[in-house]
């Protein structure tokens, strides 16, 4: 599945959250999230061909993403994803120490969810910086469309992965981010 994404800078939690009560969005998760990202050792910053991650909530929910490189469209960017649950992350991450990938990256963030018609809207906080709203659509227009209904023109957007995104316009460490 291909993953058509922008993120809003700088949100504030509480206006996003009563925003989407009132456009009648569908709140699908509000959860805290475990990330730990996986590659083939040796490999060198910006130089993955793709990225795994195991990401497990506070229920014991967990999955594993397999992420591809990503291609920009002009305020959004797009990459092919697979996805798919997993029973025990912590085993899944033994195995891929074993068969040679080594975890690079780990961080904690809070998370909710909604979804409205054919878009995915996330509330991202991470420690130490502001929140984000990610919106997920079908088209870079068609994520322009929702950026219109939530009049959200005006704020900073950013189509770069979140490790770029934290480490050059927030200057922290993505690597190592815990509450």
């Amino acid at each position: 599945m291909n993953e058509t994404e922008t993120k809003i800078l700088d949100v504030d939690t509480d206006s996003i959250r009563a925003l989407m009560t009132k456009i009648g969005a569908f709140e699908i998760q509000d959860t805290k999230l475990i990330v730990d990202w996986f590659r083939l050792k040796g490999t060198k910053e910006g130089e993955d061909p793709w990225y795994l991650r195991i990401r497990s909530n506070r229920e014991s929910a967990s999955e594993v993403t397999w992420k591809g490189k990503s291609d920009i469209l002009g305020a959004s960017r797009t990459h092919k994803e697979i996805n798919f649950s997993i029973q025990d992350g912590e085993k899944l991450s033994d195995l891929f120490g074993q068969i040679g990938l080594e975890k690079y990256a780990h961080q904690e963030k809070f998370r909710t969810s909604w979804t409205l018609r054919d878009w995915r809207f996330d509330l991202d906080q991470y420690p130490g910086m502001p929140a984000y709203l990610e919106i997920e659509g079908k088209s870079e227009n068609h994520i322009q469309e929702a950026i219109k209904l939530l009049a959200l023109e005006d704020h900073k957007h950013s189509s770069e992965g979140e490790r770029l995104l934290i480490q050059t316009e927030y200057k922290l460490d993505w690597y190592n981010m815990k509450f």
